[in-house]
């Protein structure tokens, strides 16, 4: 719930606002370094891990910095209304690009022991859902005294649940500080985060999972890092014998996406619809009645194409063959 309202308060200063002005050069830089990532360059960032990790600079950047071909000259914009894939990015809008794309890390843990929020990952969609605005809140700079309280899809959840006063400013959280205990209380009782799903798996549990890594909604990095858990406290092989995380890259909340129509090699390609289509049903009905274990490479359909569905953490990498059919990838890591 407080993940929309933490890019409103890095964006308190004017400097570090991220305007829409921005969206092309920012999803153009994250296809130019990751679309090639899974060996073909098609307008599909398929490789979601790896290019996450170039950008995750939570991690440290051994010497090296993802968005240095995007920031200004003497960290000056010579012109903030540029909206093309070649405009610039100040060191501030970089600051909370960073935090978006890089892991939360809390005060303190929450349930479970988990210490941070997986936040985004690089998507051709860096605006969705309110992640981008083009207006200033009330306790940002410049927005002045009367300006407009920040709304968002849960924020009650911030003002009403954690703060204990729906008309209190979500802005006004700082981590660590006032509202801390509190946070720690109600993370017991709301997070699905515990990582020992033993209970579930031996009564004969069998779940199916499918995100898409350009879901703005809920944070694809959160449940990637949520099934990372789950294989680390349970270990792959009990895993697989309950659990499948399928992830179809580029595709949103509803699991519908196209590939960009620049690719990452700054050429214009044609739009289409990234499949996303399998009979998920009769697979789990299968496994719980008939013992029949799926396979951690699937196949989806849509548009007249076909391609892998792969278990994470495997991604579909291109070996040979026709790009729009599923024969020619193999789920890897």
């Amino acid at each position: 719930m407080l993940a929309p309202e933490l890019i409103r308060i890095q964006e308190k200063p004017l400097a570090n606002w991220v305007t829409p002005a921005k969206v092309d050069a920012i999803r153009g830089e994250f296809m130019r370094q990751c679309d090639k990532l899974d060996g073909l360059t098609d307008g599909i960032i398929n490789n979601y891990m790896a290019c996450r990790a170039l950008f995750d600079t939570k991690q440290g950047k051994k010497g090296r910095d993802p968005w240095a071909a995007k920031r200004c000259p003497g960290n000056r914009d010579p012109d903030p209304a540029d909206t093309s894939a070649k405009a610039c990015l100040t060191d501030g809008q970089i600051t909370t690009l960073e935090m978006v794309y890089s892991p939360y890390r809390f005060a303190t843990p929450l349930a479970n022991g988990v210490k941070q929020f997986g936040m985004w990952v690089p998507t051709t969609d860096p605006s969705g859902s309110g992640l981008i605005l083009p207006g200033r809140f009330r306790d940002q700079e410049g927005a002045g005294p009367d300006g407009q309280l920040h709304r968002h899809l849960g924020v009650i959840g911030v003002t009403g649940f954690l703060m204990q006063d729906p008309n209190a400013n979500p802005l006004d959280y700082v981590e660590g500080e006032r509202w801390n205990a509190r946070r720690v209380q109600i993370s017991g009782w709301l997070d699905s985060t515990n990582p020992d799903l033993s209970k579930f798996a031996d009564r004969g549990g069998r779940l199916i999972v499918t995100v898409g890594t350009n879901d703005t909604l809920a944070s694809p990095g959160a449940q990637l890092d949520y099934f990372q858990s789950v294989m680390e406290r349970m270990g792959q092989e009990k895993v697989d014998q309950f659990a499948r995380f399928f992830v179809i890259p580029q595709t949103n909340h509803g699991l519908s996406g196209m590939n960009y129509t620049t690719d990452g090699d700054g050429k214009t390609i044609e739009a289409a619809p990234i499949p996303n289509t399998y009979d998920r049903l009769p697979i789990l009905l299968d496994w719980v009645e008939k013992k029949a274990t799926p396979s951690k490479q699937l196949m989806v359909t849509g548009g007249g194409r076909s391609l892998p569905l792969c278990n994470y953490p495997l991604y579909p990498r291109y070996a040979s063959g026709p790009p729009n059919e599923a024969a020619s990838y193999t789920c890897t890591r």
